[in-house]
């Protein structure tokens, strides 16, 4: 009596586990290969996803402003390489360069007629034929205007410094910043009402 009903309580048993199991449907051969403590493939992939995606994002290099300014300190143009601008470089130097060319210009110019200036006040006449038809006044002029042509050249050297750094800095801030072809503006009329009021509105939608 006793091996019957020990007999039937393991039926019993055996028959609720296999109710359970194909309950449950035929076991994900992907399950296999799930950590312990997943139990949903899906889930366990979006993890291995997040971990990856962390993992392109730590590799990440951004680009530098402060890089890109400090390269263009020392190296006028530099700046501008490193943010890839390279057709602004031939601009930065052409303008330098032709500043430099009007220094060199005005700064010998004015210490020609400065000579000449000083020796009319002194001698009352110059050695050289070619200011002599000059009265005294206009050698004055001559002098006071080519160093101020000078001074401005020097001046704009230094616009030019200046400004090739900061915008070097702007395009490097800019750089990482993705602008979308997909420009557009929608407008759209509506109407309501404002109190009993009936209005007429439009509705403008910018996209970028």
């Amino acid at each position: 009596m006793n091996s019957k009903y020990i007999l039937g309580v393991i039926m019993v048993l055996t028959l609720c586990v296999s109710t359970k199991v194909l309950a449950q449907g035929p076991i994900n051969d992907s399950l296999t290969s799930t950590p312990f403590g997943y139990s949903n493939d899906t889930a366990y992939k979006n993890i291995k996803n997040n971990k990856a995606s962390k993992k392109d994002t730590s590799t990440f290099v951004k680009h530098s402003p402060k890089k890109a300014t400090l390269l263009s300190v020392f190296i006028p143009g530099a700046g501008q390489a490193y943010n890839k601008k390279y057709w602004k470089i031939p601009l930065v130097y052409a303008a330098g360069g032709a500043l430099v060319y009007s220094v060199i210009f005005y700064t010998k110019q004015y210490n020609n007629f400065k000579a000449a200036y000083s020796e009319r006040i002194t001698t009352g006449y110059n050695v050289d034929g070619f200011y002599n038809q000059f009265q005294t006044p206009t050698l004055q002029n001559f002098r006071d205007s080519y160093r101020y042509n000078r001074d401005l050249s020097y001046i704009g050297i230094g616009a030019v410094y200046i400004l090739q750094l900061v915008d070097a800095a702007v395009d490097a801030h800019f750089f990482d910043f993705k602008i979308t072809d997909d420009l557009s503006l929608n407008i759209q009329p509506t109407y309501q009402f404002v109190g009993s009021i009936p209005s007429s509105q439009f509705l403008f939608t910018f996209k970028f």
